[in-house]
């Protein structure tokens, strides 16, 4: 992800390319995100061990793991909500343990599960975040582009499932991010609403005008849309990179996303494959 491995050249190279790596370098865009050395505890259990990763602008990135591996815990330091024992998190060079935020106006976040209050419609909740931001997007376009109309005057406890998925969304697009977060935001939908789902994160993304970061637990979501993976499992990262990398990874006798993930993740897990 543009996991942008931090690789050790020998001494005998390092004379001949070191003005090439010095002007690549200050070529190359600052990473949305950075995570080095992320370890975080619950009492006994490990939930991240000594994660480090970074985030190039314009990417999409699935996050991958089975239940536990530490997925929604690493997405809520990222944003802010959860510090980590030990390591460093930055969102657009700003460290996510600084309690005054300054990327918080620069990202939307959609977690696993957003409350909504029953008796307020779309149409509330969508107002009120954009006073909240100092900038926001036009919420009649908003509502376009998510196909909102239908349903947006209506109580949050009367829509389906899908309904609220795309509002918790459209929530995390009213201030208009530059980089996105979506915690399982499939989760609980049928084959076609997923689907609908993943043709409105492609037009979020638009072709690289914003990143974006997602956990799934399918791998064929992964594959429809990601460009990157990161692959978990008990806090560790067991592959990342493009996805062609991470299924190379596990050997010749994968050939897809999901075969990676089966050798890699029940090889961690102890599991016969």
């Amino acid at each position: 992800m543009q996991t942008q491995a931090r690789v050790q050249h020998s001494s005998a190279f390092a004379p001949q390319h070191a003005a090439a790596a010095a002007a690549a370098a200050a070529a190359a865009p600052a990473p949305v995100v950075e995570v080095e050395h992320v370890s975080k505890r619950y009492g006994e259990r490990v939930a991240v061990s000594d994660v480090s990763f970074s985030i190039a602008p314009g990417q999409v990135v699935a996050l991958v793991g089975p239940n536990g591996a530490g997925k929604s815990t690493l997405v809520e330091i990222m944003v802010g909500l959860r510090r980590a024992d030990r390591g460093r998190v930055s969102v657009f060079g700003s460290d996510t343990a600084d309690p005054r935020r300054p990327y918080a106006a620069r990202i939307g976040v959609q977690l696993q599960q957003t409350g909504f209050f029953p008796s307020l419609t779309a149409r509330d909740y969508l107002r009120f975040f954009q006073r909240v931001y100092p900038r926001s997007v036009d919420l009649d376009q908003l509502v376009r582009e998510l196909d909102l109309g239908r349903f947006l005057d209506q109580r949050m406890n009367k829509l389906s499932g899908g309904q609220r998925q795309r509002i918790a969304l459209a929530l995390a697009l009213v201030n208009d991010p530059d980089f996105i977060i979506l915690d399982e935001p499939t989760v609980g939908l049928d084959p076609i609403a997923r689907r609908a789902f993943w043709q409105l994160l492609r037009r979020v993304h638009g072709d690289g005008a914003r990143t974006l970061l997602f956990s799934t637990h399918y791998m064929e979501e992964a594959e429809a849309l990601a460009s990157h993976v990161l692959m978990l499992a008990h806090g560790r990262i067991l592959a990342a990179g493009p996805i062609r990398d991470v299924v190379a990874a596990a050997g010749s006798a994968a050939a897809t996303l999901d075969d990676a993930y089966t050798a890699l993740v029940g090889m961690e897990q102890g599991t016969l494959v």
